[in-house]
């Protein structure tokens, strides 16, 4: 039996939690589970699966151009895996290849976005998430004592977004659908530009000397802001900025158009301590003026 553990705490205490995989009892359980969502779900009006493309082109979500675009950006990434694979080419060419790559999934994944959102919405959708959550629940224990760490189906479902109901789930779809937490890092662009020091262990671009930079090269700081060799703010052209964001400049006054510098007075308003010093310096000097005069 596949298991898996983690660290969390429980009543100021650390207590280990296992997942560990479905037993036969626990699937058919399960299956009951996902039989009564079905269910509910058509009786709720929800699409079925088999009806979900026509649905996105009845309401204009996709059409034979989305299609075209979704089979040329597939073709383009098993391209993009065979001559990384197949090398022979500059690194610099490499690089670029592999950058390309990573957009190109990005776009492939927004394309197909409202399908996969849809989906969970579908009759099937609906009923396989509740098929999961109930193996969720019934799969997670306490290492120790192998107790049940929800109480029941609906206990989980009132505590889905919890940090341990989000690791057992985790753990559990890894197991059961053979997911990799490092998924991303074991792409062929990635190991490519990992293996060449072009990505960090945290897959952001990195120059030769280890510093984080954009795709044109310009460092950036650990929150994606653009800095100098100083560590200074700076904007997308290196000119100087602050912790705002605003410009680092020395100010000129404007010119009149005769050339003349345009002086403004400050026409704020003074605050009561302003106005108390202006009444003690004033003050002062009148106290001096008057001892001067006396002598």
């Amino acid at each position: 039996m596949k298991t898996k553990t983690f660290k969390t705490i429980v009543d100021s205490k650390e207590r280990e939690i296992l997942v560990r995989s479905p037993s036969l009892q626990d699937q058919k359980e399960a299956t009951k589970v996902y039989n009564q969502s079905f269910s509910e779900a058509l009786k709720a009006k929800a699409v079925v699966r088999a009806k979900l493309d026509d649905l996105l082109i009845d309401q204009g979500l996709w059409d034979s151009i989305k299609q075209a675009k979704f089979t040329e950006l597939q073709s383009e990434i098993l391209e993009g895996e065979r001559k990384l694979a197949k090398g022979g080419i500059s690194l610099t060419a490499a690089r670029d290849l592999a950058m390309s790559m990573r957009k190109t999934r990005d776009d492939l994944r927004e394309l197909i976005s409202v399908k996969t959102n849809l989906d969970t919405h579908t009759a099937e959708g609906q009923a396989d998430n509740a098929r999961f959550n109930y193996l969720v629940s019934a799969c997670t224990v306490y290492n120790d004592t192998k107790e049940q760490y929800f109480k029941s189906y609906e206990d989980y479902n009132n505590r889905s977004t919890d940090p341990v109901a989000i690791l057992a789930a985790q753990n559990l779809a890894n197991m059961l659908y053979g997911l990799d937490d490092n998924y991303e890092e074991k792409l062929p662009e990635n190991k490519f530009l990992k293996q060449y020091k072009f990505i960090d262990s945290k897959l952001r671009l990195i120059n030769k000397e280890g510093k984080l930079v954009d795709e044109k090269g310009r460092l950036l700081d650990e929150n994606g802001r653009f800095i100098n060799e100083k560590g200074e703010f700076v904007d997308k052209d290196g000119n100087l900025v602050d912790q705002s964001g605003d410009y680092i400049v020395e100010f000129s006054p404007f010119l009149d158009e005769n050339g003349k510098p345009i002086v403004i007075e400050d026409e704020k308003p003074k605050d009561k301590e302003e106005v108390a010093d202006v009444k003690n310096e004033t003050k002062e000097v009148m106290e001096s003026s008057n001892s001067e005069s006396k002598e």
